[in-house]
C-alpha cells in the first residue's frame, strides 16, 4: 500500500552529535532549576531578599526575582551537567579484564 520509500521512518533516528549534547545538558538542567525554583520560593519571598527586608533595586516585582532566580539555578545546573558531560565524553577506556581478553574462561576447574 505505502511502498518502499527511502524516506520512510526506520524507527532510528540518529541525532548529531552537537544535537545530542545539547539535549544531554539543556533538558536535566532545565527541570533541575525547575525543581530548585519551586522548592526556594515555597520558602523565600523575593521581595523580602536584601537589606532590612527592602528589595535589591533589581527585584521590583516577586515575578522579577522568580526570573532571576530561575536563570540563576539554570546556569549552576547547566554548569554542572556540563561538567559531566565533559568528564564522560573525554573519560579513557577501560582496559579489558585478562579473563575476556581469553575468551571468558576462567581455568577454576
Amino acid at each position: 500500500m505505502f511502498g518502499s520509500h527511502r524516506s520512510e521512518y526506520s524507527g532510528k533516528l540518529r541525532w548529531p552529535r552537537l544535537g545530542q549534547d545539547v539535549a544531554i545538558v539543556l533538558w536535566p538542567s532545565f527541570i533541575t532549576a525547575s525543581v530548585a525554583t519551586m522548592i526556594c520560593f515555597a520558602f523565600l519571598d523575593p521581595l523580602l531578599i536584601g537589606n532590612d527586608d527592602f528589595p535589591p533595586p533589581g527585584f521590583a516585582t516577586r515575578m522579577t526575582g522568580y526570573t532571576v532566580g530561575f536563570f540563576f539555578f539554570w546556569l549552576v545546573s547547566t554548569l554542572s551537567s556540563l561538567l559531566s558531560l565533559y568528564l564522560v565524553r573525554t573519560a579513557h577506556p577501560e582496559p579489558p579484564d585478562q579473563d575476556q581478553a581469553d575468551g571468558g574462561t576462567r581455568g577454576d576447574g
